[in-house]
């Protein structure tokens, strides 16, 4: 008795094609998942980054003013503030309070808050003012 083996088979099978399309379709969702996170990370480092500018901003509306006006916390620092990031309208809110040191110097915090997809971020800055007597 003879085998006759056939050597010439050409193609896939119906299930080896299908097991290839889940292995690339399990990949591409993991890609698609990288993208994502790659993308809001990015957006929330942009926000942070613009958050830093205002907040040294209103430090140096502080520093330009008068000087009895930031210890009596009465200085003049505008808020909200709205920025465009990518299509999206953040409005950022600074709050900041002085703390006397001495009769010359006084400490100032600025913090500046936001809200993203009602997630609440802040950032902090801080400076210490003072002027001659």
């Amino acid at each position: 008795m003879k085998l006759i083996v056939c050597s010439n088979k050409k193609g896939f099978t119906l299930i080896e094609l299908l097991v290839a399309l889940l292995i690339m379709s399990i990949g591409l969702m993991a890609l698609l998942d990288g993208l994502t996170n790659y993308i809001r990370i990015n957006m929330e480092n942009q926000m942070r980054q613009e958050a830093m500018r205002i907040g040294e901003a209103a430090l140096e509306t502080l520093r330009n003013s008068d000087f009895s006006q930031v210890k009596a916390g009465t200085a003049t620092v505008t808020s909200p503030e709205t920025r465009r990031i990518r299509n999206f309208d953040i409005s950022y809110t600074i709050t900041w309070a002085p703390t006397s040191i001495s009769a010359s110097s006084v400490a100032v915090q600025v913090a500046v808050t936001w809200a993203f997809k009602n997630i609440a971020h802040r950032h902090d800055a801080a400076s210490v003012i003072s002027t001659d007597l």
